[in-house]
């Protein structure tokens, strides 16, 4: 298998696609790296505390853990598309912020750090022997990872924040590395 992202936008056209040669026995390894966040230390079991409800517990225990990774997969990526969806209906030709704007803003940084959380929970999962290789592998395949999302989520922050002077911290996933570590703690963690 090659570690392929592909990125497919909301029109369901393939988008660029990053093809790169990962030997099959490191594709669990390579995928979990991509999700991990530096910045981040979650556990998979906050992960599913926040995910899921007390009630549908014994739902989710009968989930194969293959499932399971799709669930919290979903979840991650309807926060990124939450977050695209408020931040694009934030008018960027004003002189100040109202009061709507900011919590538009608030929100999708809400959104963004709750689907960063779910996808460094996975990661956690894999790197606890929870998810095994062929079981984290399948998940992506079977729901996917849109990166394009992800890099359209991280644009639209940008546009905001600087267009009204809003504190705002690029992207703490692999791609970079922050030696300040995380000012945000799981007490800061709601998936609603």
């Amino acid at each position: 298998m090659t570690g392929q992202t592909r990125s497919t936008d909301s029109s369901g056209t393939d988008g660029e696609s990053l093809g790169v040669s990962v030997p099959d026995e490191h594709v669990g390894a390579f995928v979990a790296e991509a999700f991990e966040d530096v910045e981040r230390d979650t556990t998979w079991k906050e992960v599913v505390g926040a995910l899921v409800a007390e009630e549908a517990r014994d739902a989710w225990a009968d989930l194969s853990r293959t499932e399971q990774a799709v669930e919290v997969l979903a979840a991650a990526a309807d926060y990124d598309e939450r977050a695209v969806e408020l931040l694009a209906e934030v008018p960027t030709d004003r002189g100040e912020p109202t009061s709507e704007i900011r919590d538009r803003y608030e929100e999708a940084l809400r959104c963004r750090h709750n689907a960063d959380r779910f996808r460094d929970g996975i990661a956690a999962a894999y790197a606890d022997g929870y998810l095994a290789d062929d079981q984290l592998v399948a998940a992506v395949e079977a729901f996917g990872f849109d990166t394009a999302l992800i890099a359209e989520r991280e644009d639209e922050l940008d546009t905001v924040a600087n267009t009204y002077e809003f504190e705002f911290r690029p992207y703490g996933g692999t791609l970079m590395t922050d030696d300040e570590g995380d000012d945000q703690t799981m007490d800061g963690f709601e998936a609603w």
